[in-house]
């Protein structure tokens, strides 16, 4: 299929660069011990996390110094070092990067693609290595 909007190949409608993204979720939830049905504790807690970072650094790519907007999205925070490999890593904000629509997308594609990256994942590595 081809995107729309570009004409790039895509999974559906749209690419990835193009396709409707739903703001970071607000929480609206009291802190109880039990947890609600249906959201899971570590959705909350990365979220949060997301929520933490946005409001500690400019809203601007790590990579290219591009301006991200006022509104955080998900699609705007990369885990370096992926969740699945290193789940000890997943909450920590020094595994989170700041990124592009754009740049995401290649970095997904290209784990390679950015230095900055690079070295932060080569950082990220000797610290977990270690622990």
């Amino acid at each position: 299929m081809k995107c729309k909007t570009c004409g790039k190949n895509s999974d559906g409608e749209y690419c990835f660069q193009h396709k409707q993204r739903k703001p970071l979720a607000q929480s609206r939830l009291k802190p109880t011990l039990t947890p609600k049905k249906g959201v899971s504790d570590g959705y909350i807690q990365q979220r949060d996390m997301f929520m933490d970072i946005w409001k500690k650094k400019p809203h601007k790519s790590e990579v290219s110094g591009v301006y991200l907007g006022k509104e955080a999205m998900s699609t705007y925070f990369h885990h370096i070092l992926p969740k699945e490999k290193y789940p000890e890593a997943c909450l920590d904000e020094e595994n989170i990067i700041l990124l592009t629509l754009e740049e995401h997308s290649n970095v997904e594609n290209d784990i390679y693609r950015y230095e900055e990256i690079n070295e932060r994942r080569n950082q990220l590595k000797l610290k977990y290595e270690r622990a």
